[in-house]
């Protein structure tokens, strides 16, 4: 069974909206970034060419009064302010614990060669990453700082936020997914059911197609033998004590071969609508029998019927096989084929083979007669199916001895078979399974 692909749209929709969210988000994120620092290095820029004018001058007379003034206001508002001579030592720092030589830093080589110099880095005096701008001025540098984490406190506020939303874009997928897929299951099971029903209504209709096609079949069959009967009991009726006694013996004879008949075909029908409908109905005895043994009963109980023909079996044939199966019902399938032969083939000899192949067992009837045309071997096997109707009936046939030889087959994990005979005729073959088999014909393991 195919789910529809419809079924796995909102999912994967849910699925591509929260991919390129996330997409977004990273994205997005990496962009804010980029120009937050670029908005807080152009601000920082302002604000040290603003410092630069303010203490050029204090610096020019050596005013520290007013650097310190100016160096209090700049630590009051968060932000490190540094003055350095022209080599890069240190004159002033915000930061009280600065030191050292400042000229190999990055933000004052640039501002050396530029005027202005900018860098991102961290300051190993206050171990903490900055962002510095130093511009040139006469006699020295003067450079502003601002911290890492006041430069990305624009991200940092934003980030909740933007966690929230994407924690409810992930509960949003996850949730449609447990609904689409609880969907998927229902319309898995739903479909299930619909195939199941479907089923169940081809077998009521196979069903209910057999039986119709049964009935009249049976009906048909049943009319000839019948029709026969009811003709000579007129006959008898109507002529009484007139007939005389040769006549009424020939009256007989046709009631007794057509009741035989009858009764042959009543027989056969009783068998192979307990096959067909199933051992579940019609248990079969399965069991230990040795095929060789099954085979020899045949011949001995069919050899009063052979008349002037040869029945016997093959050289070569196995002298045991053991097999799990019901011997009554192959026995069974035997006979048929032997009767056939001996009815309708015109041989004067019949062989019985018994062979294995594999883990099958076959069982082999061939006669050279007339054989039969490629064109009905085929369908030989249907049920009240002749390749010559009108010396089918002559010979007393029901028409049903191949299809019940056929069901026995499947029902021991097998097949029925017809191919021609070396040397021309039929060699009717049966393969049966050795291993057990279950109630329908397959097979177990032992």
């Amino acid at each position: 069974m195919k789910i529809p692909f419809v079924h796995f749209l909102p999912s994967a929709i849910a699925g591509l909206g929260l991919a390129a969210v996330i997409y977004a988000f990273v994205s997005e994120s990496r962009m804010f970034r980029a120009a937050v620092v670029e908005w807080a290095s152009r601000d920082l820029a302002a604000r040290t060419e603003l410092a630069a004018q303010a203490l050029e001058e204090p610096l020019a007379v050596g005013d520290f009064r007013r650097l310190r003034l100016f160096g209090d206001e700049c630590r009051n508002a968060g932000v490190r302010l540094t003055v350095l001579s022209a080599p890069g030592g240190m004159i002033y720092d915000t930061l009280s614990a600065a030191h050292g030589h400042h000229a190999a830093c990055p933000e004052v080589v640039e501002a050396r060669e530029k005027g202005v110099g900018h860098a991102f880095r961290r300051s190993a005096t206050a171990d903490e990453q900055f962002l510095y701008c130093a511009r040139k001025i006469d006699g020295g540098f003067v450079r502003l700082a601002i911290p890492q984490s006041r430069v990305f406190a624009p991200v940092d506020r934003s980030r909740t936020p933007t966690l929230l939303a994407g924690l409810a874009g992930v509960c949003a997928f996850l949730f449609i997914s447990l609904f689409t897929g609880r969907l998927r299951a229902r319309y898995r099971a739903l479909a299930q059911e619909r195939d199941e029903q479907e089923r169940r209504l081809a077998e009521l209709r196979r069903a209910e197609d057999f039986r119709r096609a049964f009935v009249s079949d049976v009906t048909h069959e049943i009319k000839t033998p019948l029709t026969g009967i009811l003709a000579a009991v007129d006959l008898l009726q109507e002529e009484g004590e007139a007939s005389d006694a040769a006549e009424r013996q020939t009256l007989l004879a046709l009631l007794r071969k057509e009741s035989t008949r009858l009764n042959d075909l009543v027989k056969d029908v009783l068998s192979l609508a307990r096959l067909e409908q199933g051992p579940d109905e019609f248990p079969h005895a399965f069991g230990n029998a040795d095929l060789a043994v099954v085979m020899g009963e045949v011949v001995d109980r069919m050899r009063p019927k052979a008349g002037k023909v040869n029945l016997a079996v093959q050289e070569g044939s196995l002298d045991s096989l053991p097999c799990v199966c019901d011997a009554k019902l192959v026995g069974q399938a035997l006979d048929n084929l032997v009767e056939n032969a001996l009815r309708y083939s015109g041989s004067k000899d019949v062989a019985l083979g018994l062979a294995r192949e594999g883990d099958m067992a076959v069982l082999a009837v061939e006669d050279h007669g007339v054989g039969i045309p490629p064109a009905h071997r085929a369908r030989v096997f249907e049920r009240f199916y002749r390749v010559d109707k009108a010396r089918s009936r002559e010979m007393g046939g029901t028409g049903l001895g191949l299809a019940i030889v056929k069901h026995i087959a499947r029902l021991h994990g097998g097949e029925a078979a017809l191919a021609e005979a070396p040397g021309g005729g039929c060699r009717f073959t049966i393969s049966l399974s050795l291993h057990k088999q279950d109630n329908n014909g397959k097979e177990k393991n032992t």
